[in-house]
C-alpha cells in the first residue's frame, strides 16, 4: 500500500472505531434519554461516513475518495495536506454511491439508510423533538444491516480477524456483553444470516445460529464476527442434541490423530471425532462410521 493510502486508512480506521463504539455505548445504555438518542444518531452516522470512505479506499485507492484537485500533488505534499487537515475528500453521498455498488442493499436497507441520515440531518439542522420509540433499535438494525458490511474487521490485526471473536476485540468486552444481551441485535443478526444464506449453522465462538459460508470460502458469524477458512474446519451431526452439522472440529489435523476433540456449536459439548480408516470420512469416535458402516469403533478412554 502506498504512503498516502496508508495514512488515510490509519486515520479513517481509528476515528470510525471510536465513533462506532461511542454510538453503541449510548444505544445500549438501556434508557431512551435525549442524550442517548442524540449521541447514538450523530456518532453512528459519522462512523458510517468514515467507514464508507474506508471501504472505497481499500478497493479503489486513495484517488477514489480525495478531491480531484489534489490528484496531481506529490506524495510529500499530500501527506502534509493530510497532517494539516487541508486535504479534501469526496462528500458522503458520493462514497455511499461508490460503496453501494458492491454492498447488498435491499429496499429495507436503503430505507433504513435514508431514515437514519434524515434523522441526523434533522437533529443537526433543526433539533429532534420527541424522537420515535424505535430509534435506538434502528441503530442496532443499522449496525447489523449496514455497518457490518463495511469491513470494520480489517481495522484489527490480521491474527485477530480469524479464529477469534473479532467484534468483542473491536468494541471491547464490556460493551460486547451488553450487545449479546440485546435481543434486538441477536434476532436481527440471525434473521440477516437467513435472509442472505440458505445454510446457516450455530457459531463455534458465540453459539448463536448465525454462522455462514461466505463467497470467499470462509465461515463467518453475523453476530460475533468469528471467521475461519472453510477448509480448516469440518462439521458433522451431533449425537447429543441431534443438531445437523452441529459439531465443529479441526479438519486439517484429524488425519494425523486417532481422534480429535470437536465441540458442538449448539449444545457446547466436547465430542471426539475420528477419520474412518476404511472410507476416509469423519465420524463421532464413540460410534461407527456413518458412511461405510464399518465395524471398527474407536474406544473412548
Amino acid at each position: 500500500m502506498d504512503k498516502v493510502s496508508a495514512e488515510l486508512q490509519k486515520r479513517l480506521q481509528s476515528t470510525s472505531r471510536q465513533l462506532l463504539t461511542h454510538a453503541l455505548e449510548h444505544a445500549l445504555d438501556g434508557t431512551q434519554t435525549e442524550n442517548n438518542v442524540l449521541q447514538t444518531i450523530v456518532n453512528m452516522q459519522a462512523a458510517l461516513e468514515l467507514l464508507s470512505k474506508l471501504y472505497v479506499l481499500r478497493r479503489e485507492g486513495w484517488r477514489s475518495i480525495v478531491d480531484p484537485k489534489f490528484h496531481l500533488h506529490t506524495e510529500p505534499d499530500l501527506i502534509s495536506a493530510i497532517e494539516t487537515g487541508a486535504i479534501k475528500t469526496i462528500p458522503f453521498w458520493k462514497s455511499r454511491e461508490l460503496a453501494s455498488e458492491t454492498l447488498y442493499l435491499n429496499e429495507d436497507d436503503l430505507q433504513l439508510l435514508d431514515t437514519f441520515q434524515n434523522r441526523r440531518n434533522q437533529l443537526m439542522h433543526l433539533g429532534l423533538v420527541s424522537p420515535p420509540k424505535e430509534i435506538l433499535n434502528e441503530a442496532i438494525w443499522f449496525l447489523v444491516r449496514i455497518i457490518h458490511q463495511l469491513d470494520w474487521k480489517d481495522s484489527l490485526p490480521v491474527h485477530q480477524q480469524y479464529l477469534s471473536n473479532s467484534l468483542q476485540l473491536f468494541i471491547g468486552g464490556a460493551l460486547y456483553k451488553k450487545l449479546m444481551t440485546n435481543s434486538c441485535y441477536i434476532d436481527e443478526s440471525v434473521d440477516r444470516a437467513y435472509e442472505l444464506y440458505s445454510d446457516v449453522r450455530y457459531c463455534l465462538e458465540c453459539g448463536n445460529e448465525a454462522l455462514v459460508e461466505n463467497e470467499v470460502e470462509d465461515f463467518t458469524c453475523f453476530v460475533c464476527g468469528f471467521q475461519v477458512n472453510a477448509d480448516a474446519i469440518g462439521f458433522i451431526d451431533c449425537p447429543a442434541c441431534k443438531s445437523t452439522n452441529g459439531i465443529a472440529y479441526d479438519q486439517l489435523n484429524i488425519e494425523f490423530n486417532e481422534r480429535i476433540d470437536g465441540k458442538c456449536c449448539r449444545c457446547r459439548k466436547i465430542i471426539s471425532v475420528s477419520r474412518c480408516k476404511e472410507c476416509g470420512n469423519d465420524f463421532v469416535s464413540a460410534g461407527k462410521c456413518n458412511f461405510c458402516h464399518g465395524s471398527q469403533e474407536t474406544p473412548i478412554n
